[in-house]
């Protein structure tokens, strides 16, 4: 639900497929995975695919207004007098 793969292709060597991820526009979900189902990959020579591969998890923030963004402003020193001076972090 938060994004969509392009068809795989393939390299000359055909053992690396490629495809391209593109997230669901105004999305907002720190927890994804892709994971593909190795009994539908066939190989050259007809061999099936077992189990499964599953990626590392990745995040998809795609929103275009500020929704759910915040800043935290720390001064060093609270109670300044004229001419002093604080650090802002």
């Amino acid at each position: 639900p938060n994004g969509t793969l392009s068809a795989p292709t393939a390299n000359a060597e055909r053992t690396v497929w490629t495809a391209t991820l593109t997230p669901t526009a105004n999305a907002n979900a720190p927890t994804n995975t892709i994971r593909v189902n190795l009994a539908g990959v066939t190989d050259d020579a007809g061999n099936t695919g077992t189990g499964s591969a599953i990626s590392a998890n990745y995040s998809v923030d795609t929103r275009t207004d500020s929704t759910g963004l915040t800043a935290t402003i720390t001064l060093a020193d609270t109670a300044l007098s004229a001419g002093e001076t604080t650090t802002v972090t």
